[in-house]
């Protein structure tokens, strides 16, 4: 079973970043899948960690990778997922990509729109009705 939590201090997310083998962004809070034990207190192994910003209009996502070997997909949006809800309940409107930060085509399948050159999903009309948000793509 995997989960996905924040990362509550700079030092590990330094630590996640790097036994991933992606840029740490300092500046940045930090979310992470990890298979767990049964009990679901402790980790056995990384899956992958969102690196993102946020002020009061907008979240940026400034890095997703998978930990090597990782089943990608299912997991990735997974994770993306919980960093859009965690900021849609900070009430933040807007989550964005920050450019060349992951595939294009996948995240087109996360359900963001490539509006002005920026792959985004406004929160508030996603959270209202996410298969009619899907369905407008």
């Amino acid at each position: 079973m995997f989960q996905v939590q924040p990362v509550r201090s700079r030092e590990l997310q330094e630590q996640i970043a790097d036994a991933i083998g992606c840029e740490f962004h300092k500046d940045t809070y930090a979310f992470f899948a990890g298979e767990v034990t049964d009990d679901g207190t402790t980790v056995t192994s990384l899956i992958g960690l969102c690196q993102f910003t946020f002020d009061p209009e907008k979240s940026v996502i400034k890095s997703l990778a998978a930990a090597p070997g990782s089943e990608e997909d299912e997991a990735m949006t997974i994770l993306v997922r919980s960093v859009m809800y965690s900021v849609y309940r900070a009430e933040i409107p807007l989550i964005a990509f920050a450019e060349g930060v992951y595939p294009d085509d996948k995240i087109k399948k996360m359900g963001f729109r490539n509006i002005g050159g920026e792959w985004q999903i406004d929160l508030v009309k996603f959270y209202e009705s996410p298969c009619h948000y899907n369905a407008g793509k």
